[in-house]
């Protein structure tokens, strides 16, 4: 059932606790969660800590400030994030590119994803990507966390294995506070084992750093395309459905369009695209945010307001966040990510008649890491994956009989 539009009420008529602990939640989730992965990146990149205090500061504002305002001119639980895929991408990806080229690059990506809520055709191109190649692609660029995280549990099972164990009985008993739980549990057994990394911690506001872009088809071809790719399957697609699933359907051309407008601005403080949210979406959307589907709008401003509060001190987390041991990030990402694998695994592969390779095709270029023409591999993985669909679709159209003509009889 599709929820209409809240009648003209205040936001604090509408609001209530549930609407404040939902966003609560939501923001906490993220932070020890998908944002946690910016470190990951920084460190791949060797970024210096204030690119990625920058970063996380770009993306905490101009996210929050976004989903604020399209919830409340919508009435709807507009949730604005960055790209989960994308900042999982970038761990590979981003190394070994110059930082002002990255940038130019997700400059580019917002202003692809401005353009695909601008001109319906773009859309419709992006969409025609099947979703099980899209899925596999996902699976490829996530999948590595995985691994890396199984590497950690070998390098220190003691932390890693609590860890672990804490993930999966929290599924149990509390999802949406499985990743919040694990966090926790790590910080404590880091401290516990001793393999802190002290280091001195003030609470401080952080300063942006803004990045003078730089443009090359270099960076265009191995991460803008990419990260849109991304963005648009990864993020905007599961997003509108996670609205639809809730009775939410918002027009999707202005939320396109503002969130390519607010990525350009970001990119200039060093940060890739900012999208709608698909993973923490559920939090603010359903029963929980609030009993009257109408008012859920307010949970996405609390999310929001709340982002934009933890942002301005972005410094402060990622400082606290070097002072765990590089097995705990591992941990903490990898299973933080596990159920986004295993969605994307599942929609890879789910539904495939037999014998059909489109998806592992996607999966194993991607994962290979091959870099033809300096191209990074999720291009070549996609592609790949077309040529492989396209060729097994024309195999399986069934061809007309051949007309055989009889001999008139003698």
């Amino acid at each position: 059932m599709t929820v209409m539009p809240a009648p003209s009420r205040s936001f604090w008529q509408d609001s209530n606790s549930g609407a404040v602990l939902s966003g609560l939640i939501t923001m906490l989730i993220g932070w020890a969660g998908p944002n946690v992965l910016i470190y990951s990146v920084a460190q791949a990149a060797h970024l210096s800590d204030g690119a990625a205090m920058s970063w996380l500061w770009a993306h905490a504002l101009l996210a929050g400030l976004t989903g604020i305002l399209l919830s409340l001119r919508t009435r709807m639980p507009v949730l604005i994030t960055w790209s989960t895929p994308g900042i999982a991408f970038l761990v590979t990806a981003l190394p070994g590119i110059p930082f002002p080229e990255a940038v130019g690059a997700f400059i580019t990506s917002g202003v692809l994803v401005v353009l695909l809520g601008t001109f319906g055709p773009l859309t419709r191109a992006l969409q025609g990507i099947p979703a099980p190649l899209a899925a596999a692609l996902n699976a490829a660029i996530l999948l590595p966390f995985g691994f890396r995280a199984l590497q950690a549990f070998g390098e220190t099972p003691a932390l890693v294995g609590v860890m672990i164990l804490t993930y999966f009985a929290l599924r149990q008993l509390a999802p949406r506070w499985a990743v919040a739980g694990v966090l926790l549990v790590g910080v404590i057994a880091s401290g516990a084992l001793n393999l802190w990394h002290p280091a001195p911690v003030a609470l401080a506001l952080t300063r942006p750093e803004f990045v003078m872009p730089a443009f090359s088809l270099h960076a265009t071809l191995n991460l803008a395309l990419p990260l849109t790719l991304l963005a648009f399957t990864g993020q905007f697609v599961p997003g509108f459905g996670v609205l639809k699933t809730n009775g939410y359907e918002p027009a999707p051309g202005p939320i396109l369009r503002a969130c390519g407008a607010a990525s350009v601005a970001a990119a200039f403080a060093g940060c890739h695209n900012l999208t709608l949210g698909a993973l923490l979406a559920n939090i603010v959307s359903g029963p929980e945010a609030h009993p009257d589907a109408q008012r859920r709008y307010t949970a996405a401003v609390w999310a929001g307001v709340f982002n934009i509060g933890v942002g301005l001190f972005a410094g402060t987390f990622l400082h606290l966040m070097g002072i765990l041991p590089a097995q705990a990030i591992a941990a903490l990402a990898g299973l933080a990510l596990l159920s986004a694998v295993g969605s994307s695994l599942q929609g890879a592969f789910q539904g495939a008649a037999a014998g059909q390779l489109a998806a592992p095709v996607v999966l194993l270029v991607t994962l290979s890491g091959i870099t033809p023409l300096g191209i990074g591999a999720a291009f070549w993985g996609i592609l790949a994956g077309l040529a492989v669909h396209w060729t097994e679709q024309r195999r399986a159209v069934p061809r007309a009989p051949l007309k055989t003509e009889h001999a008139p009889p003698t």
